[in-house]
């Protein structure tokens, strides 16, 4: 049969969705084309074993994306997410003017929102995405200081010869060189002692440039504390908004008396050490956690300067306003490379940590624990190890076939080299691949747990993508969902329980390329059978490497993991999921780790 019209076969059958069916092959939709020259066929692959590890301390400096507050997962414990930034110039070697009078400083950073309708007061609603067990009343203290460690950009110990790495548990670096609170003691308790997050949007009223609130006019308002008598100057998206104190900025940046500390952003950056956000819990069961970015932060300081410098005859030249631009946060793609570290603090609930301490690689676990942050990851080992029946060039290597499937000889090829055979002898050709994961409801049924919108499989042996991955150019109205047929997207119920969830169902992830090219066997680059990792993601475009802190290693037999995937770091969720090691006779067999094969082979 011409391979043209076995790819045209493909086509044709490669919207089809396919039923479960046992180990044996079942023929499905033979007399489709041709009669029965052609049949589409599923096959189970039999040697699988998952199961699951800590990932311990994770590297978390310069995250595309930070997390910061506390999130309570009733089966994985609690998340404490506390972060540092340096502080750069926007502009080096600014112009302050003569006698400069702070006005006001603000640091605001916009959450990720969606607009979603106005009222009929004309305040526009927006649902905020990527906060972790938001609720209106999901409050924690939010403590804003100075930071004195210096962040350094290569490490001392390699010479400075390689990048600097810091560790989700290296907060204790700088809590012992933490400085002045920079909070001011404002009476709005949402942005210090009871800190929320909101998805109000945020007014700026009309003043004149002393604080005080102007009317339609520009009159000064009689009544000051009424916010309804206030004129909206302009509006911003829902995001953090933080008061800073006027007399450490008048006095650090203003006033520096260090002289060059402005010059440049190096000079400024070791005078200036930069910001911690640290997050402290009201109550045991009290929280919420967000995804930020903070290069997108505004940092300003607002004050009054002269053009001119005091003479004798103009002791004091009149002062007009300005703005001292400062920006925060690490942004690879921009000129923004202020050095940041995501402190993570997880504790585990009894029954997680147990989980993860019994774990079995050799036989493969029931259930796979998969969390973001310093939690944990699965590993995937298919078809075992290559016992090289089979040769690069799918030349049998030990034992000749004998034309029933079976063979002569000394060699026994395992179920890959059979695969391989087959491929090459009967002219299979793979059709579609896909990992399918089963979501434990009961691990996963309290209505506070927010499920991983997302999982990722990785090449765990070379450390990086794997083909299906890098060939999905597909995009998503939501760039977290872009590579859709890459998949490891939630699938969840129809109908919402009785506290408005859809529980998730299952996650099917595709690794047709990656099948195709280790069954082909013809191409050295693609052919080794890797072992395959598992981990919450909390965005499919950033396919990086976290290294795991050396002190605390994976190890699978004698072998060391060194790197999980750095989307796994940034994501505080976890799913569990069920496993390879379930017995037939178990009541969640059906539910079983799959990886399902779909062949199109000529019917002889």
């Amino acid at each position: 049969m011409k391979y043209s019209i076995v790819k045209a076969v493909v086509i044709v059958f490669s919207f089809l969705s396919f039923v479960s069916c046992d180990k044996d092959f079942n023929s499905l939709g033979s007399d489709l084309i041709d009669g029965n020259h052609f049949v589409l066929e599923r096959y189970p692959v039999q040697n699988l074993t998952a199961y699951s590890k800590a990932t311990g301390p994770v590297q978390s400096n310069n995250l595309p994306i930070n997390a910061l507050g506390i999130y309570i997962d009733p089966y994985f414990g609690t998340t404490k997410a506390h972060f540092v930034s340096q502080v750069e110039l926007s502009t080096p070697n600014p112009t302050i003017g003569y006698q400069p009078v702070i006005d006001s400083v603000y640091m605001y950073v916009p959450y990720y929102s969606t607009y979603k309708s106005v009222t009929d007061a004309g305040e526009r609603i927006y649902e905020l995405d990527s906060v972790y067990g938001y609720s209106e009343t999901a409050k924690f203290k939010l403590h804003v200081y100075e930071n004195g460690y210096f962040l350094r950009d290569y490490d001392p110990a390699d010479d400075f010869e390689s990048a600097q790495k810091y560790y989700s548990n290296d907060k204790s670096l700088v809590d012992a060189y933490k400085g002045t609170e920079l909070l001011n003691n404002s009476t709005n308790v949402a942005q210090n002692e009871e800190f929320i997050f909101s998805n109000k949007e945020i007014y700026i009223y009309k003043t004149d440039g002393s604080g005080q609130y102007l009317d339609t006019n520009g009159a000064v308002l009689a009544n000051q504390t009424d916010p309804t008598l206030r004129v909206i100057k302009e509006r911003k998206l829902p995001g953090m908004w933080l008061d800073l104190k006027n007399s450490f900025f008048q006095q650090k940046i203003l006033n520096a008396p260090t002289p060059g500390a402005l010059f440049n952003n190096n000079a400024f950056k070791e005078y200036f050490r930069g910001i911690l956000f640290e997050v402290e819990a009201i109550s045991p069961d009290q929280g919420a956690l967000a995804m930020v970015d903070f290069s997108s932060a505004e940092f300003k300081i607002i004050y009054k300067a002269a053009a001119l410098a005091p003479t004798t005859e103009v002791p004091n030249p009149p002062r007009t306003r300005r703005i001292l631009s400062l920006q925060m946060g690490y942004k690879s793609t921009s000129n923004k490379k202020a050095n940041s570290i995501n402190f993570i603090e997880h504790t585990r609930n009894a029954l997680y940590n147990s989980a993860l301490s019994s774990s079995n690689e050799v036989n493969g676990d029931d259930r796979l624990y998969v969390k973001g942050g310093n939690g944990s990851v699965a590993f995937i080992d298919v078809f075992g190890a290559d016992d090289k029946i089979i040769d690069d060039n799918n030349n049998l290597v030990n034992g000749l076939p004998d034309g029933l499937g079976g063979f002569i000889g000394n060699g026994v090829p395992d179920e890959l080299d059979e695969l391989r055979i087959n491929m090459k002898l009967k002219q299979w050709l793979v059709n579609e691949a896909n990992l399918v994961f089963y979501v434990d409801k009961v691990a996963m049924s309290d209505s506070k747990q927010i499920e991983a919108e997302r999982i990722y499989i990785f090449d765990a042996t070379n450390h990086k993508p794997i083909l299906d991955y890098y060939a999905d150019n597909s995009s998503g109205s939501n760039f977290k969902k872009n590579k859709i047929l890459f998949g490891g997207i939630i699938e969840r119920e129809t109908v919402a329980d009785a506290n408005g969830n859809k529980k998730g169902i299952k996650y099917k992830v595709r690794l047709t390329e990656y099948i195709n090219q280790l069954i082909k066997n013809d191409n050295a680059d693609y052919d080794d059978n890797v072992r395959l990792g598992v981990a919450v993601i909390e965005d499919i475009n950033s396919p990086a490497n976290a290294f795991i802190n050396p002190a605390n290693p994976i190890t699978i037999g004698t072998t060391q993991v060194p790197f999980i995937p750095v989307s796994s770091v940034m994501s505080p969720l976890g799913t569990v999921l069920y496993g390879t090691n379930i017995s037939a006779g178990d009541v969640n067999a059906a539910k079983k780790l799959k990886l399902e094969i779909y062949f199109t082979k000529p019917n002889q």
